[in-house]
């Protein structure tokens, strides 16, 4: 089991360094299929895409810890969605832990297991279906109104480049004043998003940046990417694994 799971460990490491070597060589071409292909083809254009992912938390003494995860992302042209993370906690590569999901909208299926692991769950995506809830449901109450000491701010950043991949960018700012949430001191708190807005491939948060006081930084970012049909062996399932399979009901609860 040992020698397989690390065979299936290497073909993702190898389909990543070669995702990190295409990401380096040359923006993102305008092929055929974004400039002339129907509207289905432009929605689904498949890709690999690498993403570095760091949290940096500052203690009261001024002292740091760093987290850093990794993460590979593809779709292929049948659109399913591979994701794949990785984190490390420990002296070594040995300690890794890796999380993978595969997400298949043809098969309406969502698989997931870990490495280190033994187990392949397989559920089954329900087709969304109509209710007659909506018919049947009482006015919705108000919300309580937010307090406007607290209420964010977004602010446009234009546009820029990340890997090729034009993106458009926004910061929300929150501010808490002082006694908000039981802070002495005015808190300040930053989301940064940058959004795809290539024809295709659009939707990609290219790169996000959290800053909060109580969490510290936060900063998700594409290192790589790649057009292209992606490894199909990064959607096999692990070998030796022990496959479950999980039935979801598509039951519709009105409120």
């Amino acid at each position: 089991m040992r020698r397989r799971l690390s065979g299936f460990l290497s073909l993702v490491t190898v389909a990543g360094l070669a995702v990190s070597a295409a990401g380096q060589e040359a923006p993102l071409r305008q092929g055929p299929a974004m400039q002339s292909g129907n509207a289905h083809q432009q929605a689904h254009l498949p890709y690999t895409a690498e993403f570095k992912t760091t949290r940096v938390q500052t203690l009261a003494d001024g002292s740091t810890i760093t987290h850093v995860t990794t993460e590979t992302m593809a779709r292929d042209s049948q659109g399913r969605i591979f994701d794949m993370s990785s984190s490390n906690h420990g002296p070594d590569d040995q300690a890794a832990h890796i999380i993978v999901n595969v997400n298949d909208p043809v098969a309406h299926t969502h698989t997931w297991w870990s490495v280190p692991g033994q187990r392949v769950t397989v559920s089954n995506i329900p087709e969304p279906s109509r209710s007659t809830c909506a018919a049947n449901a009482l006015p919705a109450l108000p919300r309580p109104l937010r307090d406007q000491r607290t209420k964010p701010t977004t602010e446009d950043l234009g546009k820029q480049t990340f890997q090729g991949i034009e993106a458009q960018g926004h910061r929300t700012t929150i501010t808490f004043p002082a006694g908000a949430i039981g802070n002495s001191d005015p808190l300040v708190r930053t989301d940064e998003a940058w959004f795809s807005t290539t024809p295709g491939i659009s939707g990609i948060n290219v790169r996000q940046v959290d800053e909060d006081p109580q969490m510290g930084k936060t900063t998700r970012e594409l290192v790589s990417f790649s057009q292209g049909e992606p490894d199909a062996s990064l959607f096999l399932l692990p070998q030796d694994y022990e496959v479950v399979t999980q039935e979801t009901h598509d039951e519709v609860r009105c409120p």
